[in-house]
């Protein structure tokens, strides 16, 4: 019972001491969403309609090659008994070289659309961790977070940043356009 007791007043006496130590410098937290400024700033709306755009364009290459591809294997399944079991054998090995080379084509438009899509948040994060630094400088914040990381359970919405750092993300993107 006395280790209990003793215990909670060595916790008590850290929070409390803590709390002090706090209140007197002032320490600014703040916390901000990337993901919200990713969505909703002009620029990631504009690079997000960009990628719709890109992927609509590869999803037609790709849309073309499977009818070519449908179409080969309708082609094969009529003519399949009247052709000689060697002009069958090409035949089947065209379709599976199409088939792969199919898949080939799906696999690198998957990446080069994963490739697209992780430049532009890398540009757009580099972009808003400068004007989080220069805001946390200048405002005299101690420690801005990132909202969605690990380890932050509760925060007010008065430390949230987020709306102010994508006005001035939108702002400063206006201004290099001029």
């Amino acid at each position: 019972m006395k280790r209990i007791s003793l215990r909670y007043l060595l916790i008590i006496v850290i929070l409390l001491v803590s709390s002090v130590a706090f209140g007197e410098d002032g320490t600014k937290i703040g916390v901000i969403d990337l993901q919200k400024c990713l969505e909703e700033s002009r620029e990631g709306k504009k690079v997000s309609e960009m990628l719709k755009e890109k992927k609509a364009v590869l999803q037609t290459q790709l849309d073309k090659k499977q009818k070519e591809l449908v179409e080969l294997r309708k082609e094969f399944e009529k003519q399949a008994m009247m052709l000689s079991m060697d002009a069958q054998e090409d035949k089947r090995k065209t379709i599976e070289r199409k088939t792969r080379e199919l898949e080939y084509l799906l696999k690198d438009l998957n990446e080069e659309m994963a490739r697209a899509q992780e430049r532009e948040k890398r540009r757009i994060f580099k972009e808003l961790g400068d004007i989080i630094q220069k805001r946390g400088s200048a405002e005299g914040f101690a420690l801005i977070m990132e909202k969605r990381a690990g380890g932050l359970l509760y925060f007010t919405e008065a430390i949230d940043l987020t709306e102010k750092i994508i006005a001035e993300y939108d702002q400063m993107k206006a201004g290099s356009k001029e």
